[in-house]
């Protein structure tokens, strides 16, 4: 367990700090799979898409985070149309 891991007693194993980021950082982190546009287009319409519903989008005091392991979970179960 790193310091960054924050074990709690729960079904959702460990949590770590590290897998949670804001829009920005998932853009500057994967820019060639990307864009600030695409990013923010799919959380506005995360009650439409499955964001919601997946957990991956966490609203904290009025400011949007991105559970990493979540998002990119729910966005390889994404067909396309």
């Amino acid at each position: 367990m790193t310091d960054s891991t924050i074990p709690i007693q729960n079904n959702l194993g460990d949590l770590s700090i590290d897998d949670i980021c804001l829009a920005k950082t998932l853009v500057k982190e994967n820019p060639d799979k990307f864009t600030d546009s695409q990013i923010n287009w799919l959380i506005k319409t995360r009650s439409k898409n499955g964001l919601t519903e997946s957990g991956a989008i966490l609203k904290i005091s009025n400011k949007l985070y991105i559970h990493k392991p979540k998002f990119f979970n729910w966005f390889m179960q994404q067909k396309a149309a």
